[in-house]
């Protein structure tokens, strides 16, 4: 933040989220970067299959997504924070099973569940942290999930593979005292202005007065701007989601140690967020949008560009330390860019497409980057990646056009 009196502007309810994220993000990241090992282990299922199974929950989670900006902005921003929380610790019992399809299906079913928390919680900050410190106050958050991130990963590789349920019933636990912490946060919906959905008498009424989980693709049509900057998020996010599935099936296979090495790689990643976001969140508060997202592409290029070097292990380690610089600068401008488009009463919905581009990115991301490797080894990996970032900038030049077309003279 620019000083200590702007640390003091932002309400309680922001450092509630700000507390949630990091647990959340904690239990979260014990359980998902493992499941392609696990599912390729269990199941005996080669790369491109295992990708394709790990796509599903990203399709479904298209529409929980929409469907949770949709509600929150109809319904309030609590209710929906509280069921994604709650929700998520209970669905996670499936998980505890031998059977591997019913650990599969639990999975699913969590992240499924888990993703209408992120709209609501977008758009409460953007409730109540006035416009100038957004960026910085979605630098901690972002700050504060990834301390949870750097704990996460180097647990669940000692427990996921030995003591699962141990890091099964930790990570709902997480969830159900992150959700508990909803209950001091007040609802922001009416501090901007936006109409609740009438009451809801009977619990039938529920299932028959709720909102279309699609609505919010409408804005898509009606923004062309931010139909570019889905557009745009989704070619980048299918590069930056390569270290963390197709390529941990890569690493694992040549050391096989459990996901060790990984651990170590995603440690690597996630405090280099936590020690740089924030900076670089302050150093790039004036710069425009689209030189931070040019420059978090060249960043990105160059990172998967040491992967072809004859230098072992080091390649992967620079590989991620350059992909964490293009995802920070990439943070500290896409989301509050995305907030800066959103029309009145319609905060959620908008960002929800924050999350969207994230989720489409990482169905679709992972097969294109199994793909590229299956046919050219680590060659082909990065051709692939190296196209896909092309098509992230040439998305990117279109966005930065219809911003100066719609651009009052």
């Amino acid at each position: 933040m620019s000083d200590e009196s702007s640390l003091k502007q932002l309400p309680p309810e922001y450092w509630l989220r700000v507390f949630g994220d990091f647990m959340t993000g904690f239990g979260r990241s014990m359980l998902v970067p493992f499941m392609l090992i696990y599912l390729q282990q269990a199941g005996g299922f080669p790369l491109w299959e295992v990708t394709l199974l790990t796509a599903v929950p990203q399709f479904l989670q298209i529409f929980s997504t929409s469907w949770g900006g949709v509600l929150a902005d109809h319904y309030g921003r609590k209710p929906v924070m509280f069921f994604a929380l709650f929700g998520s610790g209970m669905v996670l019992c499936l998980m505890l099973s031998h059977a591997y399809m019913v650990v599969y299906a639990g999975y699913v079913l969590f992240l499924v569940v888990s993703n209408f928390y992120r709209p609501a919680a977008f758009a409460m900050v953007t409730d109540v942290v006035p416009a100038e410190l957004q960026r910085d106050a979605f630098a901690i958050l972002r700050t504060t999930a990834n301390l949870g991130f750097a704990i996460g990963p180097l647990i669940g590789s000692l427990l996921f593979f030995s003591q699962r349920a141990l890091a099964i019933g930790g990570t709902a636990v997480t969830y159900v005292l992150t959700a508990c912490t909803v209950f001091w946060m007040r609802e922001t919906l009416a501090l901007v202005g936006a109409t609740q959905g009438p009451a809801i008498p009977r619990l039938t009424s529920v299932f028959t007065r709720l909102p279309n989980p699609l609505a919010a693709f409408s804005l898509m049509r009606e923004d062309i701007r931010l139909r570019w900057a889905v557009l745009t998020g989704i070619f980048f996010m299918m590069v930056q989601i390569q270290p963390f599935t197709a390529l941990t099936v890569v690493v694992n296979n040549e050391y096989n140690d459990n996901g060790r090495m990984l651990a170590y790689l995603f440690l690597v990643n996630t405090i280099g967020v936590v020690i740089g976001q924030y900076f670089i969140t302050a150093w790039t508060r004036e710069v425009k949008f689209y030189n931070l997202f040019t420059a978090a592409i060249l960043f990105c290029g160059a990172g998967w560009g040491t992967l072809l070097l004859p230098w072992g292990t080091l390649r992967y380690f620079l590989l991620f330390a350059l992909t964490t610089i293009a995802e920070m600068l990439m943070a500290a401008c896409y989301t509050p860019y995305i907030a800066t488009l959103a029309k009145h009463g319609q905060g959620a919905r908008y960002m929800s497409f924050s999350q969207t581009s994230n989720i489409l990115g990482q169905m679709i991301g992972p097969t294109l980057g199994a793909l590229g490797y299956g046919l050219g080894g680590e060659t082909g990996f990065a051709v692939i990646v190296w196209l896909l970032l092309g098509f992230t900038y040439t998305c990117l030049r279109t966005l930065r056009h219809k911003e100066l077309a719609v651009r009052p003279a």
